[in-house]
């Protein structure tokens, strides 16, 4: 009996070390992966050529007041020429509006209005908690509304976005958003929970449960949602809005294997291109003129 006694108290006592060590290794992910304190505050480099172009150019700046009362901020640089066709770049994790230079400068060169967001908790926005684009396809449906108010019935979107920015465009699709007439993702995640398992596994040598689940719970919580919810295979069922899907081949942040997996998701026209010898968010850089020339070749195939 004693010996019972005693195994039972070694059980409950090994449950309640791991239980502990579980809640410890969710609440540390949730910080570093989601907090604006966190990984994402040391992700962005210096400001580059383009990303300095961006900044000198005439712009205004859009504000919304989301649901949950942050303010969010938008660069809006006004073509040349006076069109109805606008286009929305949306940044990555770590990254900002004012990173988005090259992007910017391609469709603004084009001849397109450029609307540039800070996501929640990144730039000029507010937010103590990444989106991971899930949070903010509400957000992206938004200004995407402005811009319908500013053109009326004229307004033609297109919708670019890179990493975290190229899943926001894809999640955002599933709202079926008015009068988006192309999306180009490059680079994006399919799940986040999937892109959180893999880096779990990459950057700490750990397996995804049951620390990633505990993770959820936190950003259930604390940024209030469920990323577990967030998936193209829901979103991209949704749309038949036009979608471009670019990735690296030597990918090793995103899988290349997201790119295959929205290319099959997506129901709508659709295009598949895997940059030869591009790393993660690269594909621009390597294809250099390549990579415009079939973006904007893309754009205005959709652009009437």
């Amino acid at each position: 009996m004693r010996l019972k006694k005693y195994l039972k108290v070694i059980l409950l006592v090994t449950v309640g070390v791991v239980l502990v060590a579980d809640i410890g290794a969710g609440a540390y992910m949730f910080n570093y992966a989601f907090s604006k304190s966190g990984y994402a505050s040391k992700a962005a480099g210096p400001l580059q050529k383009n990303d300095r172009w961006l900044l000198k150019q005439k712009q205004d700046i859009w504000e919304q007041t989301t649901k949950d009362n942050l303010k969010l901020k938008a660069r809006y640089l006004p073509a040349t020429e006076k069109t109805d066709k606008t286009v929305v770049v949306v940044h990555g994790y770590g990254s900002a509006s004012k990173y988005m230079g090259s992007s910017v400068k391609m469709f603004h060169e084009a001849g397109y209005n450029v609307l540039v967001p800070d996501n929640r908790s990144f730039g000029m926005s507010q937010g103590k908690y990444a989106g991971y684009g899930w949070k903010d396809r509400k957000d992206m449906n938004n200004w995407i509304k402005m811009i319908n108010q500013k053109f009326g019935s004229k307004s033609q979107i297109g919708l670019y976005g890179v990493s975290m920015g190229a899943s926001t465009v894809m999640y955002t699709l599933g709202e079926k958003p008015k009068n988006v007439k192309f999306a180009v993702e490059d680079c994006g995640y399919s799940t986040i929970s999937g892109e959180l398992d893999y880096q779990l596994k990459e950057m700490f040598g750990l397996p995804s449960f049951p620390i990633v689940p505990t993770a959820s719970l936190f950003a259930d919580a604390l940024a209030g949602y469920n990323f577990y919810q967030a998936s193209t295979r829901n979103t991209l069922k949704k749309s038949k809005v036009p979608l471009y899907v670019i990735h690296g081949s030597k990918d090793t942040f995103v899988p290349t294997k997201n790119a295959y997996q929205n290319y099959d998701y997506a129901k709508g026209p659709k295009k598949l291109w895997i940059v030869k010898g591009a790393a993660h968010a690269g594909s621009m850089k390597v294809a250099g003129d390549k990579y415009k020339v079939n973006v904007l070749d893309f754009a205005k195939e959709y652009f009437k």
